[in-house]
């Protein structure tokens, strides 16, 4: 609040009430330049706090899409493994028999992570987003999408591994013993139920691919979602470099990857 005071002494001439109106108009001004200095001075700071809390919670998130994808990997091994497995089992009298493999580790014991997405929600929720200038708030909009993209892939996936293990545990299906016997329907539908999960692994692998390369981008200050899109690009072609894509030996779907 400004407070303007009146004149301690009368003012006699044209001269002197002018002096004194430039007076006010000047402290006014000064008074304003400097709380408009102060309130930039507070915005700066809370940017800068906002866009560290936004580094650090990409960086928690690359840790975790790290380990997803690590999961993943080892996953879609068993799948082919299973697929490959069958597909090459005897067939005598109408039945089949083939060892089932035991998960390795932990592998589905431990469920894929949710990146968080808090700080971006709690930005948008208080205005603070507004502090960002608009390019850089495009790219964690951007971050924050790829982070989305993740959830109904991740649900389908889930639903197709109940499928899955229901039908290993239904009476219908496959008995509890490794060594399996089953007819070829049955067969067939185990297939299927591994080729859906198969499928539904890999699209989540490159969607957590891109999340990675999104989370990278901001942490190598990626001020335009096309210098972030470069970052997402290079993460899936230094992945497949190093993991080159492994197709199921027999698969009855066909759901196209993602590209970033």
């Amino acid at each position: 609040m400004l407070d303007v005071h009146p004149p301690h002494a009368p003012t006699h001439t044209w001269r002197d009430f002018f002096i004194h109106i430039a007076t006010i108009c000047v402290g006014l001004l000064i008074a304003i330049g400097l709380e408009q200095a102060v309130e930039a001075i507070h915005h700066h700071h809370q940017r800068i706090e906002l866009e560290s809390q936004l580094r650090d919670e990409a960086q928690r998130n690359l840790d975790l899409v790290q380990q997803n994808i690590d999961r993943l990997q080892a996953q879609l091994a068993w799948y082919n493994a299973n697929i490959f497995a069958l597909n090459r089992a005897p067939v005598s009298n109408g039945r089949i028999s083939s060892a089932l493999l035991v998960p390795p580790g932990d592998i589905f014991r431990i469920g894929l992570l949710d990146p968080s997405q808090a700080t971006w929600a709690v930005a948008k929720a208080n205005g603070s987003v507004a502090l960002l200038p608009e390019d850089e708030a495009q790219v964690y909009s951007r971050l924050d999408h790829e982070a989305e993209l993740l959830q109904q892939p991740a649900a389908e996936l889930l639903h197709d591994r109940l499928a899955l293990q229901s039908l290993k545990q239904s009476r219908n299906g496959l008995p509890p013993a490794q060594l399996a016997y089953f007819t070829l329907d049955q067969r067939d539908a185990l297939l299927h139920a591994l080729a859906a999960v198969y499928s539904d692994s890999n699209i989540l692998v490159v969607l957590e691919l891109n999340e990675a390369g999104a989370c990278r981008g901001v942490l190598h200050n990626a001020r335009t979602v096309d210098e972030m899109i470069q970052h997402m690009l290079h993460e899936v072609e230094q992945y497949y470099a190093h993991h080159p894509p492994n197709p199921a030996p027999w698969s009855p779907t066909s759901k196209k990857l993602p590209t970033p």
